[in-house]
């Protein structure tokens, strides 16, 4: 059965078009200063790091505005397992990371990273305040047809989603 290239609820986009939208889309990793390969390599994986062109795009360009180090967390860029079934990580369009404070590899505090996320207002964004290091994950739904969102997961584990326009709402309920 293929897998399904969707979190959320949303509808689902199914992996033969996932997998159209990916083909020769994918990037030369020394093209870019501010991510390595290997940070997004799934680990024991060594076959190719299939992340999608765009969203690298995105990520980089994110990345170059903000002057601050990105850390992607471990089996938290592609994939090849680990993830719900219908996880964007397996078409390499998600990354797991946090954004450090400037000059340091320390996380900012995890409403900070929401917010600095939404500000580029290009990807959808999770948000994660109960990781060992708090922090979001990221991904570029709209690039199989999907609607862009933001979510958090509460102290439960029970996740909380919203549509991308009720940004603020999802930042007020997290932090009540």
């Amino acid at each position: 059965m293929p897998r399904r290239a969707v979190d959320s609820g949303q509808r689902s986009v199914d992996s033969e078009t996932v997998n159209g939208y990916l083909e020769n889309k994918f990037m030369n990793w020394k093209d870019f200063k501010y991510f390595t390969e290997d940070e997004f390599r799934p680990p024991g994986y060594d076959g190719e790091v299939n992340m999608s062109l765009g969203f690298m795009l995105k990520l980089e360009a994110m990345r170059s505005q903000l002057g601050s180090s990105f850390v992607i967390h471990k089996n938290g860029g592609f994939a090849v397992a680990g993830h719900a079934d219908n996880s964007l990580h397996y078409a390499g369009l998600a990354a797991d990371l946090h954004i450090c404070r400037p000059a340091a590899f320390e996380p900012r505090d995890v409403v900070e990273q929401a917010l600095l996320a939404w500000k580029w207002s290009f990807l959808s964004i999770g948000i994660y305040p109960f990781w060992k290091q708090p922090g979001l994950h990221l991904d570029d739904r709209t690039a199989v047809g999907l609607e862009k969102m933001v979510w958090f997961q509460d102290r439960d584990g029970k996740y909380r989603y919203y549509p991308y326009n009720q940004f603020h709402q999802c930042i007020g309920d997290l932090i009540r």
